[in-house]
């Protein structure tokens, strides 16, 4: 503090001239001219500065605001947290770095540089997940997210610490990291010295006079550089910074500052899927210099702006039209004057068109089946949809609990039928539901899964007696006992087969001996009807020499009397059967044919 004492006399003036010119080389030293320090490398990445970071933080913010309204209830704890975690980093940056937001990243110091682009890395694996699953239904977004804000967490509360003692301050081109409590301190000096040097100033005006002439203008002089530069110190931040810087007191670091150039952040999303996407948010800082909207421009198309603020600009791409790839966006706000990006171009995979497959007819000829007679079903099946089908199984049940009659379609193009046919004899008379059905194990996805199956209710007539062709063919006869032990048996056999009656042989006997197989081959033919039977009498005789009084003139070999139905249609296929074997014995061997006329 200076102290100024009025003097009236020459040597008295002299010191003060002295004193003046001390102060004002004093006051000279602490507006240095400082050199331009050498631009920094920008750090890699899209983030450049502190502002840059805070826009993303604030993005990611508002994209954790739109997972609350759709994410389960099991996530919504954890989105919440990290969302007031964010909120709060924002803050704290916002409230150390002040009006120096373009501080670049690079200049910061080592610890706070790696803490944030740390950050940087959570928040857009945060970003990233949220893009892909916004609902975190999946496991992998979940434990992303989990993970993401412990981490975020962390990093923000040392982040937190290592700020809590420092404030920044500066100009348009630097910027300087001080200790808060030297800052405050100075504040409260000058404000302290720029009081006492207002009550000495009053002092010496109204109680000892301003001496006239040289010494009275010095001393002017030297009031109002003082009062010029303890106010600014107290008044202006980045005096009492630039203070700071030059003598070292309270410094910790310099910083490098962007000029307030417009510079993109995020384009949000980075992949446009034409068609589909209807907006997208290109974030960044000074997007609007002097309120200038730029022209956007995606491959060389400009695209209309929807909105537009300093930090975020939507544009409108739901007409957009361009070959698909990485491809350039650029803000355009003069000939030499564009801000690049990368986004992403996509096309809609159209989704196949599903095919349709119904039934275009069912019919059933005749449409009151005769019992045992041939039915015709015919089946046009047709694909209704708009795109082609696979391989389908089309079935036919003639009856509901019949297994059904099937064929496989190898498959119908959109618009393409085929007609199908199946026969089938209904064994009963009665009424049946007769049901087709295409695409039976559903193999084809289709657009309509309920049109597949008609339903016929079909009246089967009773079928009037059927009749058939009956041939009866004896082959061979088996003698077990001639019935003449002194010699060989003479055997004839006579038979009755429904009414029809033959003999064999056709005259005389049959030489035949006991154990011999002989062949008879004989055979009757005639119709019968579903009510009649068939009836198969054989009756075997052996004849004896006439005039031997010791022996009957014939011994009875035995007969043989079967009955068949026409439910086992009367008994078809061969059969061998005993006779009863009074005296002698065999056994006839005969076959059945069936041949039914209707």
């Amino acid at each position: 503090m200076f102290v100024l004492f009025a003097v009236s006399n020459s040597a008295r003036r002299a010191r003060v001239v002295r004193l003046l010119l001390i102060t004002i080389l004093l006051a000279s030293q602490l507006f240095p001219v400082f050199a331009p320090t050498a631009a920094a490398r920008p750090v890699a990445g899209v983030l450049q500065t502190v502002g840059d970071f805070l826009s993303l933080g604030a993005n990611t913010v508002r994209e954790l605001q739109e997972a609350l309204q759709v994410a389960g209830a099991e996530v919504r704890a954890t989105l919440e947290q990290l969302m007031n975690d964010i909120s709060t980093l924002i803050q704290t940056l916002s409230q150390t770095y002040q009006d120096n937001l373009n501080v670049t990243i690079n200049s910061l110091d080592a610890a706070t540089r790696n803490k944030l682009l740390e950050l940087q890395g959570w928040i857009d694996q945060v970003n990233q997940t949220l893009q892909e699953d916004i609902t975190l239904a999946g496991q992998t977004a979940k434990d992303v997210i989990n993970k993401a804000g412990f981490e975020i967490r962390r990093a923000a509360q040392a982040l937190e610490q290592s700020l809590k003692n420092v404030i920044v301050v500066g100009g348009e081109t630097i910027a300087y990291v001080v200790d808060r409590a030297i800052y405050d301190a100075i504040l409260v000096l000058s404000l302290i010295l720029i009081g006492l040097g207002l009550l000495l100033f009053i002092v010496l005006v109204f109680k000892h006079k301003i001496p006239a002439g040289l010494p009275g203008v010095l001393i002017i002089a030297f009031m109002v550089i003082y009062l010029v530069l303890f106010g600014s110190l107290a008044l202006i931040p980045s005096v009492r910074a630039t203070a700071m810087a030059f003598t070292g007191v309270g410094l910790q670091q310099r910083l490098d500052k962007t000029s307030n150039q417009p510079h993109i952040v995020d384009v949000i999303p980075s992949k446009i899927v034409l068609g589909e996407t209807q907006e997208i948010e290109i974030w960044g800082n000074a997007l609007l210099p002097q309120g200038k909207s730029p022209t956007v421009k995606i491959a060389e198309r400009s695209v209309p702006v929807s909105a537009a603020s300093s930090q975020l600009i939507v544009v409108n791409v739901s007409t957009l039209n361009v070959p698909e790839g990485s491809t350039n966006l650029v803000l355009v706000y003069g000939e030499d004057d564009a801000i690049p990006a990368v986004v992403n171009i996509a096309r809609i995979t159209p989704t196949p068109a599903p095919p349709d497959l119904t039934l275009a007819s069912f019919t059933v000829n005749p449409s009151s089946p005769v019992q045992r007679g041939n039915a015709r079903a015919t089946l046009v099946v047709v694909n209704q949809g708009q795109g082609p089908s696979q391989k389908f199984v089309v079935q036919w049940k003639p009856f509901a609990g019949h297994p059904g009659l099937s064929t496989s379609v190898p498959g119908l193009n959109a618009g393409q039928s085929q007609a199908l046919t199946f026969d089938f004899a209904y064994p009963n008379a009665g009424t049946v539901d007769s049901v087709a059905s295409v695409d039976v194990f559903n193999t084809v996805a289709e657009t309509n899964e309920g049109n597949n199956s008609r339903t016929l209710q079909l009246s089967v007539r009773t079928a009037p007696p059927r009749q058939a062709r009956i041939t009866v063919t004896f082959t061979q006869i088996t003698v077990h006992d001639d019935a003449d032990p002194a010699a060989s048996g003479e055997l004839w056999l006579d038979f009755n087969i429904s009414g029809r009656t033959g003999r064999w042989p056709t005259s005389g006997t049959k030489d035949v001996d006991s154990g011999k197989t002989y062949t008879i081959n004989k055979s009757f033919q005639f119709v019968l009807t579903e009510s009649e039977k068939l009836t198969v009498f054989v009756n075997g005789t052996d004849e004896d020499n006439p005039g031997f009084p010791t022996f009957d003139d014939h011994d009875p070999m035995g007969t043989v009397s079967n009955e068949f139905v026409s439910a086992n249609e009367w008994g078809k296929g061969s059969h061998s059967r005993r006779s009863t074997c009074p005296d002698g014995c065999y056994t006839i061997h005969y076959t059945i044919a069936v041949t039914f006329l209707q």
